[in-house]
This record gives structure tokens, C-alpha cells and sequence, in this order.
């Protein structure tokens, strides 16, 4: 007779940033990651905020577009925190409250979209942030990454 799995009380998104955070803790991994982050990375980073941001503006917007943007928001300001682009933090947190006030208008009863402006803001946010992703090293992006996903979920 096979025992019963064990579920996880963490949902798989919290496992995975849970994973995440182990990984970037580790030293030996932290040696290993201090080289640029790859095209394929840049892209695929570029490609979630481009594909959040269309659905935002264009009426198909759901939670998880939602989402991409706050990560994306706070990984672009602890990037900046720890120098790539501090003197844009004022801006990357004006778009973080933009994206935040969509979010107010969903639980009043709303959709998540953004306004041609608001868009125009974010747009500008995924610029600057993709800057920081040619700029950082990967150790530096992977722990910036775990971090916004650390504080998308403390402001839910």
C-alpha cells in the first residue's frame, strides 16, 4: 500500500518564489551568477511585460497581466536601489502606483485596464526596466525578481 502525497500548503506560485529565494541565497550559485543576463532572459522578460501590458490596454486584461506589471514594477525599483537607475525611482514608483489603481478599480467593481495614459507610463517603466535587465547580472536580476514577487505579495 502506497502512502498518501502530502499537499503542500503553499500554493505553487509561493513554492516556486520560495524555491527562488533559496537559490538566490546561495553563495555558490551567487559566484556562478555573476555574469550578464542572456539574450533569451532579456527577451522573454521583455516579451511578459510587452504581452501585460497590450492585454491591459486592449480590454483583455485579467489578474495575472495585472500581476507581471507589479512584479516588474518592484523588481525595476530594487534594482534601483541597489543603483541601476536610482535617479528614476520617483518614476518606476509613480507606475507602480499607476498599476496599483487598476487594481482599485477591479475590487470597485471595474476591469483591469489601463487608461491610454496610464499605458503610456508603464510603457516607459518596461523601457527603463529593460535597461536594468542589460545592466544587471543575473544573481543581482534573479534576487531583484524574488523580491518584487516578495512585495506584489505584501500588497495584495
Amino acid at each position: 500500500m502506497k502512502k498518501p502525497k502530502k499537499k503542500h500548503s503553499l500554493s505553487k506560485l509561493n513554492r516556486d518564489t520560495l524555491n527562488m529565494v533559496m537559490l538566490t541565497a546561495n553563495p555558490v550559485w551567487r559566484a556562478f551568477a555573476k555574469k550578464p543576463v542572456s539574450q533569451t532572459t532579456r527577451t522573454s522578460i521583455g516579451l511578459a511585460g510587452r504581452m501585460a501590458l497590450y492585454a491591459l490596454t486592449n480590454g483583455g486584461g485579467q489578474f495575472e497581466h495585472f500581476r507581471e506589471l507589479v512584479v516588474t514594477a518592484y523588481a525595476s525599483i530594487v534594482l534601483a536601489e541597489q543603483g541601476y537607475g536610482n535617479e528614476m525611482l520617483g518614476d518606476f514608483n509613480q507606475a507602480l502606483d499607476t498599476i496599483l489603481e487598476c487594481r482599485v478599480r477591479v475590487l470597485n467593481g471595474g476591469c483591469y485596464s489601463l487608461s491610454e495614459q496610464e499605458g503610456h507610463m508603464v510603457n516607459t517603466l518596461l523601457e527603463l526596466h529593460e535597461e536594468q535587465v542589460q545592466l544587471a547580472e543575473e544573481a543581482e536580476l534573479a534576487s531583484a525578481i524574488v523580491e518584487g514577487y516578495r512585495r506584489a505579495q505584501e500588497s495584495n
